[in-house]
């Protein structure tokens, strides 16, 4: 085998293990969950081969691949408009009836909580709205029903585009709130 033929077996298999280090990162991409995938990613792959010849005419070809992974993260921001909730006292149950609404996104979360000295905390109920494909709640379900006497908040939330409820994902639209006394 002379040494043209070792060079070029050797270049291919340098463009082999290039081809599956790319590869590989195209499937670890592709196949991470949704609300984890990067909007972009840049791969850059550098491969150099050295040929040295010693005293002693023997030829070393030395192959060095490294491969560099830039990761983008883009936060969406949610355009937060002027809302209002109000919501009259009402009969303990399994849902809450809602009364003059104004929303402040396009897309969000009509949420339940109980309220308690001024401060809401666990989700009772959630009801998803968007204004541009005509969803709007006119009650929220609950998880787990009123009980008469105690006081509750109704908040709205935005939506991550999962359209699924999650207090880690969906965020609090803040100083938009109506509550009510379940009777």
């Amino acid at each position: 085998m002379s040494v043209e033929e070792k060079q070029e077996g050797q270049k291919t298999v340098v463009a082999f293990i290039t081809g599956l280090l790319i590869g590989g990162l195209l499937v670890w991409v592709f196949s991470s969950s949704p609300e984890a995938a990067p909007v972009s990613t840049e791969t850059k792959t550098d491969a150099t081969e050295v040929t040295k010849t010693d005293d002693t005419n023997t030829t070393k070809t030395e192959t060095k691949t490294t491969t560099e992974t830039k990761t983008e993260t883009v936060v969406q921001k949610v355009e937060v408009g002027e809302g209002m909730l109000k919501v009259a006292d009402q009969k303990a149950g399994g849902a809450v009836t809602l009364g003059e609404t104004s929303f402040p996104t396009t897309a969000g979360w009509v949420v339940v909580r109980d309220y308690k000295d001024g401060v809401g905390s666990g989700v009772l109920g959630a009801a998803r709205y968007n204004t541009t494909d005509g969803l709007i709640p006119t009650s929220v379900s609950l998880i787990r029903g009123t009980e008469a006497g105690k006081s509750y908040q109704v908040v709205f939330f935005t939506e991550n585009g999962d359209k699924a409820f999650k207090l880690a994902d969906d965020k609090l639209i803040e100083d938009i709130a109506g509550t009510f006394k379940a009777e």
